[in-house]
């Protein structure tokens, strides 16, 4: 079983190979992690990682595209009720996803000259 810092570490990593387009080896990595977690947090975290695969490897990246709603909604979730260990793990997860994920193609486009 993985303490939770070691967690934290393999969490960011699958991110990290997320946002660099390498969503096979994330997957891969994913599906080696799955069997070491046994927390209520490491749930949650896997829970969001898994959605982010989806919508990656789906080709629907467009709807996790707005980091600032992403990120708002992971402000008001503590907010808005009694959060457990799945919550938690499953909220820290998906705001890191929202902080590492490279900004979009059109982003650029849309700064002034």
């Amino acid at each position: 079983m993985l303490s939770t810092s070691q967690l934290r570490e393999e969490v960011e990593a699958i991110v990290g190979l997320v946002a660099a387009g390498k969503t096979e080896d994330a997957r891969q990595r994913f599906n080696h992690l799955v069997p070491d977690i046994s927390s209520e947090y490491g749930r949650g975290a896997l829970l969001a990682l898994n959605g982010i695969l989806n919508v990656i490897e789906n080709k629907s990246t467009d709807r996790m595209a707005d980091t600032e709603k992403i990120l708002r909604a992971a402000e008001r979730i503590p907010k808005s009720h009694t959060m457990d260990d799945m919550d938690r793990g499953y909220l820290q997860t998906i705001t890191k996803w929202a902080k590492t994920k490279p900004a979009p193609k059109d982003a650029a486009s849309a700064l002034p000259a």
